[in-house]
């Protein structure tokens, strides 16, 4: 992520003489000027080509009675000649620095509370975790300045940190070090190897990188701004504003998982964590409407052999035990693209979009095999025909077939 920054632009410095001396009066009549209208007079500089006094040109201006005027885009100021030409460019050069940098710092604290504005809206519309690290990311660098901006998730089981989602820079991976629960800098020589920052080389990867700054965001992750300019200083007004836009995103990603959860609960079978009954039919009407325009559908419905003999004589919690290895066997043989349900007490159901009858059988012979010695259970299989008027329809057929299994080997018993 990067944003071309004012910073960045070059001043040129120009000496140039004037046909007149600028006297007091007239210096104070052009600074009204200048408030009413940016001035843009064009001045013959001594290397022959003509300068406009613009944001981007520091002019020099010799003047009377030892004083030099210097002229950085809106502002002037006037500062002693002295006899060393070299001494006055110096002194020029950094009365310029220093009027352009307060330019800045006031331009910026004008923008920050739309920015802040923007910045609250984006976080408010983030959707999920990754746009919560993307709004921090994006607007980080737009306010506070930077050359790329990278939120790193912690790994606290393997101690690292590593970019979420496959966006800009998703391939950096450090290891944790305590120093980033704190704001502060890295610097490159430090990153170095057998320097006191070596954990850190990843994030030096492009060779133009000078330093590092680091804000963490709660206990689960960085934020990470790299900048390419060495004599770049973070001002405590620039950490203050890192500090603030880490602790809204921290109370963004509460909220995200919050909503994440919610919605969890809501789709998800608590015991077994398989999807419950509305999430089936939430998957249940998109894979229908796909096979109403020609795709395959195919749905297995299961019933456990003698599962309230279990429940009775080993107890509850053994039926619950039993529950959820038949819920890892259908996890673990079912395709990515299949829904896998727990239907009833002691009934699962799995929709197979694109699924053919062979395929649903195939899953019904590898659960099997799964679970065998462990408990035995019956299965009933259906395929979307142009009869079926609902998805209830293609259910109720699994269902009789299923109870046609179950009669079929309770015969065979």
């Amino acid at each position: 992520m990067r944003i071309r920054r004012r910073e960045d632009r070059r001043l040129r410095l120009v000496t140039a003489t004037p046909t007149g001396w600028i006297s007091g009066a007239e210096l104070t009549q052009r600074r009204q000027a200048r408030r009413r209208e940016p001035w843009r007079e064009a001045i013959q500089a001594r290397d022959g080509d003509s300068c406009a006094c613009g944001d981007d040109v520091v002019l020099l201006l010799d003047g009377a009675e030892g004083q030099g005027v210097l002229v950085a885009g809106a502002v002037t100021a006037t500062l002693p000649t002295g006899a060393d030409h070299e001494d006055l460019l110096a002194r020029a050069a950094t009365g310029a620095a220093v009027a352009l940098q307060e330019r800045l710092r006031a331009e910026k604290r004008q923008r920050l509370p739309d920015q802040l504005i923007d910045y609250f809206e984006a976080l408010n519309a983030a959707e999920g975790q990754e746009g919560v690290f993307h709004a921090l990311a994006e607007h980080a660098l737009r306010i506070v300045g930077g050359h790329t901006a990278l939120p790193l998730v912690r790994d606290g089981r393997r101690g690292m940190l590593r970019a979420p989602g496959g966006g800009e820079g998703h391939r950096a991976a450090l290891l944790w070090d305590e120093r980033l629960a704190r704001p502060g800098l890295l610097l490159c020589e430090d990153a170095r190897a057998g320097g006191p920052a070596a954990f850190a080389a990843p994030l030096f990867g492009d060779p133009a990188t000078a330093l590092v700054a680091h804000v963490p965001v709660g206990d689960e992750a960085v934020l990470v701004l790299t900048e390419r300019r060495d004599e770049r200083i973070f001002e405590p007004e620039d950490w203050d504003v890192l500090r603030a836009l880490a602790l809204q995103a921290e109370m963004a990603l509460r909220r995200v998982r919050l909503i994440e959860s919610v919605r969890s609960l809501s789709l998800t079978d608590p015991l077994t964590g398989l999807g419950n009954r509305r999430h089936m039919e939430v998957v249940l009407q998109h894979a229908w409407a796909a096979a109403r325009r020609g795709d395959p559908l195919a749905v297995m419905v299961m019933d456990l052999d003698r599962f309230k003999c279990v429940n009775d004589c080993e107890g509850h919690h053994a039926g619950d035990r039993l529950l959820c290895e038949v819920a890892d066997a259908l996890r673990a043989e079912a395709r990515g693209a299949d829904l896998v349900v727990r239907y009833g007490g002691d009934e699962f159901l799995v929709i197979l979009p694109r699924g053919e009858a062979a395929g649903a059988r195939a899953l019904e012979e590898r659960v099997r095999q799964r679970l065998a010695g462990r408990v035995e259970f019956s299965a009933g299989i259906a395929v979307h025909r142009a009869e079926h008027e609902s998805p209830e329809h293609l259910i109720r057929e699994a269902d009789r077939r299923l109870y046609e299994a179950k009669e079929a080997r309770g015969r065979a018993r």
